[in-house]
């Protein structure tokens, strides 16, 4: 009865239309075995009893290999399945070959397969093989075909395995050349600005193919690859054309940055393109700093101050604070630099030491400040300077102000008195209070 029941099913099931698209043999009883043996297969593989549909699926793929395209993408992914959760080594690896050769089978006995599923076969192949030295090669070839099959219409992620194995064989010292590597690169990004382009096209989000791209990108820089000729022979005179490309001004500046090129003129309109198209800290800084050390204080200015909005961290920000107080001190606008010293203390206290000296360094160097008035007036500065030393703990500069104070007699002629209030005009702005020198004590 239960035999009748079940040929009852069959007969209903091949008369649906997804059944019948099915390749039965011919002689009566080799179509009813396969039928039932796909009904069983199918049942458990539906039901997510991989275990249970393992035999009828064998049975399936060594006695009607030609049936139906669908046992293997299912076997596939039943192998697969059964590949994570394997821990016997051996077992994990057979499991991992025989989801390469349902592959291989579903492409040779289906006409358009392979061009379907071959960039699904090769990022298998890394995840199952990316390990394995002697799979190196093997798995390159995987990826170079799936590009010659599908181009950039490949599954998005395919430059990501793509690049990572090149790497890797890199690392191997497998005998991927430096040319086959700049060729994966080429191509990986090529694909990946397609995806990009698509679904901007589309107004879709870019996120998961920027970062494809991102880390195509730092995987060639970390190969130490591209050197200073590469990058002004094959890349400058791109941005030169596309100035408001920040792709590629990126690019240009992560392997110009790696490779030390960062002195170039190129490199700084690179930068400048990267911090408008995605304003950082990191960059800000950088800008700021190339400006100061080529005395374009204003542009340095309005980077390092970029910069300095751009970060939470206190350290950090202190660290562009003080470089701006080391900026405008060797311009010579003392104010300036006392403003962002202050600052830099103020945001990092542990800075305090080095910025309380550096503006005692500035009023001691200040004779600009002297109005030749009175030796008292123009001696006073050095009273405001010990002030400075005093709070950076600095003995020896202490005793250097010190030793320009004015002498007893200057406060004397001068018709002044020990204690009494100075105030110390210029960018100085202080009240001293009058201090003898001394040795005149």
């Amino acid at each position: 009865m239960k035999l009748r029941v079940l040929y009852s099913f069959l007969i209903l099931l091949a008369s649906t239309s997804a059944f019948a698209q099915f390749k039965w043999p011919e002689d009566p009883e080799k179509k009813k075995d396969a039928q039932t043996a796909y009904t069983l297969y199918d049942d458990s593989y539906k039901q997510g009893d991989y275990d249970g549909a393992l035999p009828h699926l064998n049975k399936l793929l060594e006695e009607y290999p030609d049936l139906s395209k669908s046992i293997y993408i299912n076997g596939i992914k039943i192998y697969k399945a059964i590949w994570k959760k394997e821990k016997d080594v051996a077992a994990k690896n057979a499991s991992a070959e025989k989801v390469m050769s349902l592959y291989d089978k579903r492409f040779e006995m289906f006409a358009g397969e392979e061009k379907k599923g071959i960039d699904r076969k090769a990022m298998d192949a890394f995840i199952f093989f990316a390990k394995d030295g002697d799979k190196t090669r093997y798995i390159l070839d995987l990826f170079a075909k799936t590009y010659e099959l599908k181009g950039d219409n490949a599954f998005y992620p395919v430059g990501r395995y793509y690049m990572n194995m090149a790497s890797i064989a890199f690392a191997r010292k497998s005998g991927i050349t430096d040319d086959e590597i700049l060729g994966i690169y080429a191509r990986t990004t090529q694909h990946i600005d397609s995806q990009i382009a698509k679904a901007k096209s589309k107004n879709q989000n870019t996120k998961k193919y920027d970062d494809i791209k991102k880390f195509i990108d730092e995987k060639l820089a970390k190969l130490n690859l591209i050197d200073c000729d590469f990058i002004v022979e094959k890349l400058v005179p791109e941005f030169e054309q596309t100035p408001d490309n920040a792709e590629l001004a990126n690019k240009i500046f992560v392997f110009a940055f790696d490779g030390g090129c960062t002195d170039e003129d190129w490199f700084v309109q690179a930068a400048e393109r990267v911090f408008e198209s995605d304003p950082n800290f990191g960059v800000g800084k950088l800008l700021g700093a190339r400006y100061a050390k080529e005395k374009n204080y204003e542009k340095a200015k309005e980077y390092f101050t970029k910069a300095a909005e751009l970060t939470d961290d206190n350290t950090d920000k202190a660290s562009v604070l003080k470089q701006m107080a080391s900026m405008f001190r060797i311009e010579g606008n003392k104010t300036e630099a006392r403003k962002y010293a202050l600052q830099t203390m103020e945001t990092d206290p542990t800075l305090a030491g080095e910025m309380n000296e550096m503006i005692g360094d500035m009023i001691m160097s200040s004779s600009e400040c002297d109005a030749q008035k009175s030796q008292v007036d123009d001696r006073a500065r050095f009273i405001v300077a010990y002030s400075y030393y005093q709070k950076a703990g600095n003995r020896l500069k202490m005793s250097q102000a010190k030793a320009q104070y004015p002498t007893i007699g200057d406060i004397f002629t001068a018709n002044k008195q020990e204690g009494e209030s100075v105030f110390v005009g210029c960018w100085i702005q202080k009240n001293a209070k009058l201090t003898r020198r001394p040795e005149q004590q």
